[in-house]
């Protein structure tokens, strides 16, 4: 058979991404499964003369095999320590990050005090103002391990375990650290600190926005990028941007290629310093997943001149997938490896042939055949890369973007030209600092950066530019087109029928959108997020949205939510609590979505987050005791106030909903609210007598639900928990549906 390396390199990736989806618990069987059938097959004669069969099941067992293998060897043993406190001494391996105010480290676990705890394993250490540690510095000290947040799927742990990270820890006390100078230095440790000063020298020259965004495109740092511009790239299609892969290592080596070439280098010398330049950039970028599968790549495909040999890029891809994956098996949990696979799967079988079609279409005007061609290209580069991630996009994200052709010809070549002048304006101010040599290209990056954060912001507020896989018809379309995509290849014997095919697709998905939108209009819907411990009620009818509390651990949770329920108009943002985190939260959703109301106690006006949110809004409330705020289809929100914390009764099509956060005084509640239909919180404590709700929604993390389960009553209650929102689908007077959205 021709390419046997591509049927076992994508076989084995498959199954892995199976298992990692579907978690360890299933591996084992799975494995005992494929191995019995792989037996089977050796003894029918066409299977075996066919050898396709054969090898893709002997891949899949190899694959199931290893997966459940480096569970119970790598993963299980440092997982056993959640809870414990230890003393352990290791090394900073990586740079350190900081977000919402806290520092984390990644740090090779070299020692513990308990001889029965593992060791070699890298765990993530939390600490609240930082220490003074850089890479390859050495810490010891108490710390207390527990499990990173999710369970299975392409969850946070799983994500996590891809790099070698299998516990969370925080220290048991900061002044017991210890942080001693490093002991050695390795090539990495120069990379590190290669990575830091290049991160420094964008921030020199550009302003802190367009610094950030510079360094996600160029770095893949995304610690610095605001949630509302990381929601945008994700509503728009283009996210795969914002992680170093593919399209900034091919750049990337095409860039330096071709310098030496002019340079007058011979040919097979400037394969060997490009691929050094890429091995370079493989390590100032971490050595993540993604980047690792497109560096082998182009590795392998830079070998090929040196060796007088012909490179074959779908073979160099499946190579460098297989070779990842032998490494670590959980690397098929890391989302951001599978897109980069997949998009390149899709470019080497399908952007050629999709713009050489267009082409033969559009091309009938010699003069704007350049224009036409371009335009092709990067259409053909855009379908086939969305064609391919949709079987990683839909179950990881939970979202489609249906305005990811337009946002990828929009700003595909100006990213590209980003990278580019980006590299010149890092390396130039670092090596050449007082010779301004820099400012050009600094010029035309801040250019280029402010163009795609307006065009990813423009094409995320298009209607229905995003749609929620969670809303069944998606993942039905999916399966339905590979269902379809099947077909028409066996009839076609080939692809000859897959335009046709393509085109049936589209009709069946813009169908599913608009008849699901006709069905949804005269609902009320009362999505309760799973945003952590804290409370967020959204209310929407059509693409009109209401948000009640803003409690979320993260603006993109919120965000994300009316993106992905295709809120256009935010009608009313109403505060309850007076925690730094909603107020940040509520001035990044009204900065994103420009309320018509915002709601808020009195008292909290004087805060700067709050006050930038009542800048962004049409009107504002500030109220001392309660308000009363009066929404579409008779919806209407109650408030009062009681403390630092306001509780909010919610009236719509006859039902009542009481959404009362922790810190509310629930003794100062009316006497008719004490009632609910419903009652929403995020409290667990004896103040949950004071009211009598038919079903209780609790809005909190998993582990303060674990903490909480003796004082719960789990009759008639419901839970967020990491598990997804809960969501009340208002109809008819007092007539309902309750489901739950991941």
């Amino acid at each position: 058979m021709n390419r046997p390396l591509v049927l076992v390199g994508i076989c084995y990736l498959l199954t892995l991404a199976v298992a990692a989806f579907f978690g360890a618990g299933v591996s084992a069987p799975l494995f005992w499964v494929c191995l019995g059938m792989f037996a089977a097959s050796l003894f029918v004669p066409k299977l075996r003369r066919a050898v396709v069969v054969p090898l893709a099941l002997a891949s899949a067992a190899a694959a199931l095999g290893a997966f459940s293998l480096y569970g119970r060897f790598a993963v299980e043993p440092p997982r056993a320590l959640d809870g414990k406190t230890i003393a352990v001494g290791g090394t900073v391996c990586e740079l350190p990050r900081q977000n919402n105010g806290r520092w984390s480290y990644i740090v090779r676990v070299d020692s513990a005090a308990d001889p029965r705890a593992p060791v070699g394993f890298k765990i993530r250490l939390t600490v609240q103002n930082g220490m003074d540690a850089g890479p390859y510095s050495r810490v010891s000290g108490k710390i207390r391990l527990y499990l990173p947040p999710g369970g299975e799927g392409f969850d946070s742990r799983g994500y996590y375990a891809s790099k070698g990270v299998m516990m969370f820890a925080y220290p048991e006390d900061f002044s017991g650290l210890t942080v001693s100078p490093p002991a050695e230095k390795p090539f990495y440790y120069y990379a590190l600190r290669l990575r830091q000063k290049l991160i420094a020298s964008v921030e020199d020259l550009l302003p802190r926005e367009e610094a950030s965004l510079v360094c996600g495109l160029l770095l893949g740092d995304t610690d610095g990028l605001s949630q509302s511009l990381q929601d945008d790239f994700r509503a728009a299609g283009v996210t795969h941007m914002l992680s170093v892969s593919g399209l900034h290592m091919s750049a990337m080596a095409a860039l330096l290629l071709c310098l030496f070439l002019f340079l007058r280098v011979p040919e097979r010398m400037a394969s060997v310093l490009t691929a050094c330049g890429v091995f370079g950039f493989m390590a100032v970028t971490c050595f993540v997943p993604p980047v690792v599968r497109s560096g082998v790549m182009c590795l392998l495909c830079l070998a090929a001149p040196v060796f007088s040999r012909r490179a074959d890029p779908l073979n160099s891809l499946c190579a460098a997938g297989l070779l990842i994956c032998l490494v670590n098996p959980y690397a098929a949990a890391d989302v951001g490896f599978l897109l980069s696979f997949s998009s390149t799967l899709g470019l080497v079988l399908c952007a050629g042939p999709i713009a050489a079609r267009l082409n033969h279409r559009c091309d009938r005007v010699r003069a704007l055949s350049p224009l036409v061609h371009g335009v092709s290209a990067v259409l053909g580069t855009s379908l086939a890369a969305a064609l391919f991630t949709l079987p990683v996009l839909l179950p990881a994200f939970g979202t489609l973007s249906l305005a990811a052709p337009l946002a990828n010809l929009l700003m595909l070549f100006p990213s590209t030209l980003l990278l580019g002048f980006g590299a010149a304006a890092a390396l130039l101010q670092l090596f050449l600092p007082q010779t301004f040599l820099a400012m050009p290209f600094a010029l035309a990056v801040g250019s280029l950066a402010k163009y795609l954060e307006g065009c990813a912001a423009w094409v995320a507020r298009l209607p229905h530019a995003s749609v929620s896989a969670s809303q069944g018809y998606a993942m039905l379309w999916l399966a339905g087109t590979l269902v379809l995509f099947g077909t028409a290849f066996v009839m076609g014997r080939g692809g000859k029928l897959f335009p046709q095919a393509a085109c049936l697709s589209a009709i069946v998905l813009l169908t599913g959108v608009f008849s699901f939108q006709l069905a949804k209009r005269d609902v009320v819907r009362v999505a309760v997020l799973d945003a952590g411990d804290g409370v967020s009620v959204v209310l929407q009818r059509g693409s009109r949205a209401a948000v009640v509390g803003c409690g979320a651990y993260s603006s993109g949770k919120v965000i994300g939510g009316l993106q992905a329920a295709n809120v256009t108009e935010l009608d009313c943002l109403e505060l309850l609590t007076a925690g730094r985190e909603e107020f940040s939260c509520a001035a990044d959703l009204s900065a994103r979505f420009r309320p018509k109301l915002f709601v808020a106690s009195q008292d909290s006006m004087a805060d700067a987050f709050v006050r930038s949110a009542a800048q962004n809004s049409s009107r504002r409330l500030g109220f001392a005791s309660s308000a009363e705020v009066r929404l579409w289809d008779g919806v209407v929100i109650e408030t009062v106030s009681s403390g630092k914390s306001s509780a909010a009764r919610i009236a719509a099509r006859g039902m009542t909903i009481l959404v009362c956060p922790k810190d509310f005084v629930w003794a100062a509640l009316p006497d008719e609210w004490r009632t609910p239909d419903f009652l929403v919180t995020d409290s667990a404590g004896a103040d949950l007598t004071a009211v009598r709700p038919y079903g209780t929604i609790f809005s909190m993390e998993r582990r303060s639900l674990e903490k909480s389960a003796a004082r719960i009553k789990r009759n008639r209650s419901l839970w967020t928990g990491g598990s997804g929102d809960i969501v009340l689908e208002l109809r008819d007077s007092r007539t309902l549906s309750v489901g739950r959205e991941k």
